[in-house]
């Protein structure tokens, strides 16, 4: 596992780099919608195409499924977002990151995601450990006092169960915040920054990686729903903060595929 680590590392950050030249880019870049608040562009395309050349040169054995170019659901594979956080990266914001997860019998295990702007890789995963920009890292311990929780917003996720679960936090004491990325929420839970991560409806690609760093950082980690597109809930985080989520996502981890 650890040299597949280490070739997604230096995919991702080859990615990065081109991913960083449309970003560079952007009053050139043409906007597609896949449905409202659902969007893509050239570089989106572009960016997974690399990547997906680049682990077929290195694992040609491997499946790879990716947001831009879809593929077959298989016991192991690869799942790539290219950029998530696509309306943040399209709008100049700083908020979007490159996915690189890799899957092994149902469960993501490994996980490679860059910060192209931050200037941050998080990659790593139960049997590597965590590492930040190529160094070990060990999530700090935060005072419990300061309770935040991110929780994503996928357009599939109806907004009163949304509403419900962030006035259930809010309740019970927590700061609540939104990134709208998936990968921000989920590097930043294993940085210390917030205490967890939270999202129905959402993808394998956005948040394998994510899912995979999280659990090796320590934090308790769910999946529920299925692995189809829109169909994953995660929930990812401190032990209390994953008592409230209960309420709401179902633990036990779904069926491999």
């Amino acid at each position: 596992m650890e040299t597949r680590l280490k070739v997604a590392e230096r995919i991702a950050q080859e990615a990065s780099l081109l991913a960083l030249d449309y970003f560079r880019q952007l009053s050139e870049l043409a906007i597609c919608e896949k449905r409202p608040q659902d969007v893509f562009s050239e570089a989106d395309r572009e960016v997974e195409n690399l990547i997906r050349q680049r682990l077929e040169h290195h694992f040609p054995q491997d499946s790879v499924v990716g947001e831009e170019h879809g593929g077959e659901l298989s016991a192991s594979y690869w799942s790539v977002d290219p950029i998530d956080g696509t309306s943040n990266f399209l709008r100049g914001s700083s908020l979007w990151g490159i996915s690189v997860g890799y899957v092994h019998n149902g469960e993501p295990v490994m996980g490679v995601i860059v910060h192209p702007v931050l200037k941050l890789m998080v990659s790593g995963g139960k049997e590597t450990g965590v590492y930040l920009n190529g160094e070990p890292f060990e999530r700090p311990v935060v005072a419990e006092a300061l309770k935040t929780v991110a929780i994503g917003d996928s357009p599939s996720w109806d907004f009163t169960h949304q509403l419900c679960i962030e006035k259930a936090y809010r309740d019970d004491g927590w700061n609540v915040v939104r990134y709208r990325c998936a990968t921000v929420g989920l590097t930043f839970s294993v940085l210390g920054y917030v205490d967890g991560y939270q999202e129905c409806f959402s993808s394998m690609w956005d948040v394998s990686a994510g899912y995979a760093l999280c659990k090796a950082a320590g934090l308790d980690a769910h999946l529920a729903g299925t692995q189809e597109k829109s169909s994953t809930h995660v929930s990812v985080g401190t032990a209390e903060m994953n008592r409230l989520s209960a309420q709401f996502i179902p633990h036990p981890r779904f069926t491999p595929a």
